[in-house]
């Protein structure tokens, strides 16, 4: 981890990492805590099966057009575009949960699945390059 910290720009990747799976975890346990308070039966399966749908369908739908993005343009700028994104819809998510929309709240999972799907290629991509430029290695000087 020492070795890590003393890359160039390592420390601001990991904050970046770690708020974007804080407010996409987060969503989610707030989304199913509200159904599992809500509903029961059957309405709860399905509801809970839906919102795992919409978290996952945009990884599979949009895996191809998401690694064409993080080929095609610079990772660094895929990732701030993506947060910049990811910032817009928990804007949103969160004036829903406090205007007490559930339903538009529900549907704005989908949208912060599909910037997730956009931002994890670029953030794996950008490791990776790291990785090859051997980066992780004894910093020197």
């Amino acid at each position: 981890m020492q070795r890590l910290l003393h890359i160039k720009g390592a420390l601001p990747y990991l904050i970046a990492i770690f708020l974007n799976a804080f407010v996409d975890l987060g969503h989610k346990i707030v989304i199913q805590n509200t159904i599992f308070k809500s509903y029961d039966g059957e309405t709860q399966v399905v509801l809970t099966a839906l919102v795992n749908g919409l978290i996952l369908l945009p990884f599979i739908l949009l895996f191809s057009p998401a690694g064409h993005v993080a080929d095609s343009y610079p990772k660094v700028r895929v990732l701030r575009a993506s947060a910049w994104a990811a910032v817009a819809v928990s804007l949103g998510i969160t004036a829903a949960y406090y205007q007490g929309w559930f339903w538009l709240a529900f549907a704005m999972t989908l949208l912060l699945a599909i910037q997730s799907a956009f931002y994890s290629p670029a953030k794996y991509g950008l490791v990776k390059g790291c990785s090859a430029n051997r980066a992780w290695q004894k910093p020197t000087g």
